[in-house]
C-alpha cells in the first residue's frame, strides 16, 4: 500500500509541475503581448487553470494511467524510465505549443488553432522562413530552453522514482484498482473541464474575460485540441426560412449602376498594409507618401475593415464576398469543394480577361488552386517570373519594385477589358528590401515600417510606368490590404481596430473621387465593382454594394466569437447571446462594455444588430453545409 501511495504522491507532484509550467507560459505570453490587452486582472490567470486542467488531462493521461495501473511491475527501475519519458514528452510539447503564441500571436491576434498545421502543409514557405523565425524570435528559443531545464530540474529534485518491489496480494489489487478507477474518473472530468453539462470549449473563456482578453485565459494546447477533430461549423436555425429571407440574404441582384462601364479592373492587395501605416488616414503620420498623394485623387472608404486576419483568409473575402466566419480558413476547410460565385467568373462571362499575379512561391496558401475555382484563368507566381534569380528576396518571393514593373508589362499584353489581381510580398516577415534601397525609407517604430515605405515606392514606380500605357486611363484600381498587422497605436489594437485596412478606388479620367465614411468591408468589394461596371447579374455575396441603400455592416470571427459593427455600435456574439456591446462614437477604444447597462434606445440597437448577425450566421453556416453558395444559371 505504501508503494502505491508513493506512486500517487509522485504523480501529483508531476502534475503540479505541469500546472506550474502552464502558468509560467501564460505569464510569458501576457508579458510579450501585453500591448494587445486591457484591464487584465490576476483573476484571469486563475481562471486559466480550468483550461490548463483540460489540456493537462489530455496530454498527461498516459502518465496517469501508467503510474496508477494496479500491478507491481510499476516499481521496476526500467519502468521508472518509461514514466519519466511520459512526463517529459507531453511537458515539452506543451511548452513548445504555448511558446509558439508568445511570438505568433502578434501576427494572428488569436491563440493558434489546428488550421495552423494545415497552413504549414500548404507550400514550403514555412520551412524556408523557419531559419529567420529562429533568428528574429530568438528570445522564444531561450524561453523554451529555460522552461525545459526548469522542468528537468523540478522533476529530478522532487520526483525520485519508486523502485522498491513488493509482490501484491488480493487486497492490494482491490484497493489499487479502486484508486485507479477513481483517478480515471477524475481524469475524464479534467478532460471535460469540470462537472458542467457540456465540456468547456474556447467560447467558455468569455465567461471570465472581456473579449479582448480571452487569449490570456486560454492556452495553445487547449485551442489546438478543441479544433483538431471537430467539423468546421454546425447548422443553425435562429429563424424560419421565410423569416430569414426578410432579415438577411446574400442573394444579390444588381441591375443599376455603370459609372465605370467597360473599365478594366486591377485589384492591388498590399501585404500587411495596416491602415495605421498610411499617412492619409492618420493626419499625415505614416510611411506611404505616394499612396497619400493617390488618396487625394481617389474615392476613399475611411471606415473599412478586413474580414479575416491572415493572407490565406483574404482571397475568399475579396474575390467572392464570402467572410471568414469559422476557425479554419475556407481554402483549408471541408467546404473548399463548394461551388462559389466568384466575381472574376462573372466578369469573365461578360468578356473580361482574368489573371492573378503573386511574387511568392507557386502553391503558397493554395492561391493557385483557389483563384481557378472563382473564375481566374491565368495564375502567375514565382515560377513564371522571368528573372527570379536576380530579383528573389532569398526567402519569400520577388521584391515588389521589379515585380510591379513586370506586372505593368504583363498588363500591357492583356486583351481589354481585363480583370487582374496582384498580391505584393515585400511587407511580410522577415521584412527585407533590396540592398540598393537600404537606408532610403524611414525605419519607424516597427520592423515592417521600412518595407511599407519600400512597397509604397514600388507602387510609385509602377504608376510611372503604367501611366504611359494605353490601358491605364481605361482602368479602375482597387487598393486594399490582405489584413492588418502590428500596430503601435491604441485605436488599431482594439478588437475591431485590428481589422482596419485601407480601401480606396482610383479611376483616372473619371469623376470617381471623394470620401465615404460609411462602413465598408472586404466582402463589399465584389458587389461594389459589379455595380460600378454596370453588369446586370444575380449572384451570392455576403457583402453590400457600397452605393445602394442596404444596411452597412462589418463582420468578423475570432476566438469562437462573432463580432459585427452596425452604424456606431459594435457587438460581440457567442452564438447564443450578445456578450459585449459598445458605442463606438463615445468609446472608440472599447473600454466600457454596456451590455448590462443599456438604455432603451441602445437595447433596441443591440437587438437589431444581433438579429442581423444571426441572419448572416444562419445563411453562412447552412449555405456552406448545403453547398448553396452560387446561383446556377
Amino acid at each position: 500500500m505504501n508503494s502505491y501511495l508513493n506512486h500517487l504522491k509522485l504523480l501529483l507532484k508531476k502534475l503540479g509541475i505541469a500546472f506550474l509550467i502552464f502558468s509560467l507560459c501564460r505569464i510569458l505570453f501576457y508579458i510579450f503581448n501585453v500591448h494587445h490587452f486591457t484591464d487584465v486582472s490576476f483573476d484571469l490567470f486563475l481562471y486559466g487553470l480550468q483550461f490548463d486542467l483540460v489540456a493537462i488531462s489530455f496530454l498527461f493521461a498516459p502518465l496517469v494511467l501508467l503510474h496508477l495501473i494496479p500491478f507491481p511491475f510499476r516499481s521496476f527501475k526500467k519502468y521508472s524510465l518509461i514514466l519519466s519519458l511520459f512526463f517529459y514528452l507531453p511537458n515539452s510539447l506543451a511548452i513548445l505549443l504555448n511558446l509558439l503564441d508568445v511570438a505568433y500571436f502578434d501576427f494572428t491576434i488569436k491563440r493558434t488553432t489546428a488550421d495552423f498545421f494545415g497552413m504549414i502543409g500548404t507550400g514550403d514557405d514555412f520551412f524556408k522562413l523557419l531559419p529567420h523565425y529562429i533568428i528574429d524570435f530568438w528570445y522564444d528559443y531561450i524561453l523554451l530552453i529555460g522552461l525545459l531545464i526548469l522542468s528537468w530540474f523540478l522533476h529530478k529534485k522532487y520526483c525520485n522514482p519508486v523502485t522498491l518491489f513488493k509482490s501484491y496480494v488480493k487486497k492490494d489489487y482491490i484497493i489499487h484498482s479502486s484508486i485507479f478507477i477513481l483517478f480515471s474518473g477524475l481524469m475524464i472530468l479534467g478532460m471535460r473541464g469540470g462537472v458542467q453539462y457540456k465540456p468547456i470549449n474556447i467560447v467558455n473563456a468569455g465567461q471570465h474575460a472581456q473579449a479582448q482578453n480571452i487569449p490570456v485565459v486560454l492556452n495553445t494546447p487547449f485551442t489546438i485540441m478543441k479544433t483538431l477533430f471537430v467539423g468546421n461549423i454546425e447548422s443553425v436555425s435562429y429563424f424560419s426560412e421565410n423569416e430569414l429571407s426578410t432579415i438577411y440574404t446574400p442573394e444579390k441582384s444588381i441591375n443599376t449602376g455603370g459609372a465605370l462601364k467597360g473599365k478594366n479592373v486591377v485589384l492591388i492587395i498590399l501585404e500587411s498594409m495596416t491602415k495605421e501605416y498610411v499617412g492619409g488616414f492618420n493626419n499625415g503620420k505614416g510611411y506611404t507618401p505616394f499612396i497619400d498623394s493617390l488618396l487625394k485623387e481617389s474615392y476613399v472608404f475611411t471606415n473599412a475593415y478586413a474580414n479575416g486576419q491572415r493572407s490565406i483568409e483574404a482571397l475568399p473575402c475579396l474575390l467572392t464576398g464570402l467572410p471568414q466566419l469559422m476557425n479554419s480558413p475556407y481554402v483549408l476547410s471541408t467546404y473548399t469543394g463548394n461551388k462559389l460565385n466568384g466575381f472574376p467568373e462573372i466578369l469573365k462571362e461578360h468578356g473580361y480577361n482574368t489573371s492573378f499575379y503573386h511574387g511568392g512561391a507557386n502553391g503558397t496558401m493554395n492561391f493557385n488552386g483557389f483563384v481557378g475555382v472563382v473564375g481566374i484563368d491565368n495564375y502567375y507566381g514565382l515560377n513564371e517570373y522571368p528573372t527570379k534569380e536576380k530579383d528573389f528576396d532569398g526567402l519569400w518571393g520577388i521584391f515588389d519594385e521589379p515585380y510591379l514593373q513586370y506586372y505593368a508589362d504583363e498588363l500591357n499584353k492583356k486583351q481589354e477589358p481585363f480583370f487582374s489581381t496582384i498580391f505584393t510580398v515585400s511587407s511580410h516577415h522577415p521584412y527585407t528590401i533590396p540592398k540598393q534601397h537600404i537606408g532610403k525609407f524611414p525605419k519607424g517604430d516597427l520592423p515592417l515600417h521600412e518595407t511599407v515605405g519600400y512597397t509604397d515606392y514600388a507602387l510609385k514606380e509602377f504608376f510611372k510606368t503604367a501611366q504611359k500605357m494605353s490601358w491605364f486611363n481605361n482602368t479602375v484600381f482597387v487598393f486594399t490590404a490582405d489584413h492588418s498587422s502590428k500596430s503601435s497605436t491604441a485605436i488599431y489594437n482594439t478588437r475591431l481596430g485590428r481589422y482596419s485596412v485601407p480601401v480606396f478606388f482610383y479611376a483616372p479620367t473619371t469623376y470617381l473621387k471623394g470620401v465615404n465614411d460609411e462602413l465598408f468591408q472586404h466582402i463589399d468589394i465584389p458587389s461594389t465593382i459589379i455595380g460600378l461596371l454596370g453588369i446586370k447579374s444575380q449572384f451570392i455575396s455576403f457583402g453590400n454594394h457600397a452605393f445602394d441603400e442596404s444596411t452597412k455592416f462589418a463582420v468578423q470571427y475570432v476566438s469562437d466569437r462573432y463580432q459585427t459593427t452596425v452604424k456606431n455600435n459594435f457587438l460581440i456574439f457567442d452564438g447564443e447571446k450578445t456578450t459585449d456591446f459598445y458605442n463606438l462614437k463615445q468609446d472608440s477604444l472599447l473600454t466600457k462594455n454596456l451590455i448590462n447597462c443599456l438604455s432603451l434606445e441602445q437595447n433596441n440597437e443591440k437587438n437589431k444588430a444581433e438579429k442581423l448577425l444571426k441572419g448572416i450566421i444562419q445563411q453562412y453556416n447552412n449555405r456552406l453545409i448545403n453547398n448553396n453558395l452560387s446561383i446556377s444559371k
